[in-house]
């Protein structure tokens, strides 16, 4: 996941024909080195984990290309960044519920019917609109920061968020900052400052 920015690079160039300069590409390097070193807590390797990582980066760069294409070029009205990402909210329902049911229906109805008898009905449906509604919000706000960046500068911003996740679970969770981790993050910052400045002359 931490190589998420080199999808936007290679999608971008093929569907949108838009290319950086090669220090641009150069400062993605601390980017990922750092938010890898930051997020490393062990040492393992599951193939699975690796190809399904693999996918998910595609998918997401994929998703930004095909909807900064949209942004630039409407397709319908009123078509605003917040509405595209309600529109591809419902499709994406539409498509996975289907699939979701077949594939997990049984053990999702005991495992909510578990988690209701665990916490009760109605803290559990507040805990559900929390998450629901947190999470929507989350994802159209980075549509509408996509709206106003390039794809790639995105992907710099979704991935050096990890090291905002670390920050804050150090800040109110007091979890030790570990060495590796604090170098990580410095790394990955100094990182951000360089691609933001070679961006801006180059």
């Amino acid at each position: 996941k931490t190589a998420e920015p080199l999808f936007p690079c290679l999608f971008s160039a093929v569907l949108l024909g838009q290319t950086f300069s090669l220090p641009v590409y150069l400062t993605l390097i601390p980017v990922i080195a750092g938010v890898c070193l930051a997020t490393a807590n062990e040492v393992s390797f599951s193939m699975i984990s690796l190809v399904s990582g693999l996918l998910s980066n595609v998918c997401f760069a994929m998703r930004a290309i095909t909807a900064k294409r949209v942004m630039q070029k409407p397709v319908g009205s009123n078509l605003t960044a917040q509405n595209l990402y309600g529109v591809l909210t419902l499709q994406a329902l539409a498509v996975l519920l289907p699939f979701a049911l077949i594939v997990e229906g049984p053990g999702l109805i005991e495992g909510t019917a578990e988690t209701i008898r665990n916490v009760g009905g109605v803290k559990f449906v507040k805990m559900l609109l929390c998450t629901g509604v947190s999470h929507y919000l989350y994802n159209e706000c980075a549509f509408l920061a996509l709206s106003s960046v390039h794809p790639v500068t995105h992907a710099v911003a979704n991935t050096v968020k990890r090291i905002a996740v670390i920050v804050v679970s150090v800040l109110y969770f007091r979890d030790p900052l570990t060495m590796t981790g604090g170098l990580g993050s410095a790394i990955a910052i100094v990182g951000v400052l360089l691609y933001s400045i070679a961006k801006s002359k180059y």
